[in-house]
């Protein structure tokens, strides 16, 4: 039992880490910010977690997102998720699938200094077998977040923070601080923080990121993070953390 709720916790993180387009891979924390109208954005790599030895690899995982107008966003994720427990033979399987829609209601203008979205999504998963081995989490979940944004020349700052209701399990909270920075037109350097806890703030915890965007064609672009846990258990808080993807756009 201590297994599968600590691979099922991580294994949302996995998902949330690819959750959104944008402001989101290759950190957990998301912006407002939408593809364009009748845009595609689609990552596509792996992700790696370490809690206290005991690994978690989604790959591949497939995030694709849509553009609806300027203010849209549509999103579709599903990922194959390999277990490693610490004592025993390897998990495989279908981790949690996610699907969203996007709505950014207001935009940085000369009167509104921030940008604003909303952006609910259903996470799912199918084969139910997956949830025995503890390679996803059980029942439906819904994510209901606000994200926020302010951008400068060169650098764009941004806020996440939402709950989480599980179908079968207590409601959870999450929040992310993260900052980009570009350096040039075609690399930028990227940082969060990145935290959740439970109802009445229990079992609480945070990590932070490091990433990078590299622009290596006009529609291709690498783009990777990496970072540990500051405090709490290894679900919120994990020993090692990583995300590395192609983002495809056109």
């Amino acid at each position: 039992m201590r297994h599968f709720k600590l691979f099922a916790g991580i294994a949302l993180v996995c998902l949330l880490w690819g959750a959104t387009a944008m402001g989101g891979p290759p950190l957990l924390t998301d912006d407002p910010d939408t593809p364009g109208p009748n845009h595609w954005e689609i990552n596509t790599g792996i992700t790696s977690l370490d809690a206290y030895h005991e690994w978690i690899i989604g790959t591949p995982i497939a995030d694709i997102n849509y553009g609806v107008g300027d203010h849209i966003q549509l999103k579709y994720q599903v990922q194959y998720e390999v277990g490693v427990p610490e004592h025993g033979g390897l998990l495989a399987g279908n981790g949690n699938s996610l699907a969203g829609i996007k709505w950014r209601f207001i935009d940085q203008t000369n009167w509104s200094w921030l940008e604003v979205s909303t952006y609910p999504q259903v996470v799912f998963v199918y084969p139910t077998s997956s949830i025995r081995r503890g390679l996803a989490s059980g029942g439906d979940n819904l994510l209901l977040p606000i994200e926020v944004e302010h951008q400068w020349k060169g650098l764009t700052v941004y806020a996440e923070g939402g709950y989480q209701w599980n179908e079968f399990g207590p409601m959870q909270g999450w929040f992310g601080l993260a900052g980009e920075y570009e350096l040039s037109e075609k690399f930028s350097l990227m940082g969060e923080f990145y935290g959740g806890y439970d109802r009445d703030f229990q079992n609480s915890g945070m990590s932070f990121n490091l990433g990078f965007s590299r622009t290596l064609t006009e529609h291709i672009a690498l783009i990777g993070s990496a970072g540990r846990g500051i405090y709490g258990p290894p679900s919120r808080a994990p020993t090692f953390q990583s995300y590395l993807a192609l983002r495809l756009t056109f």
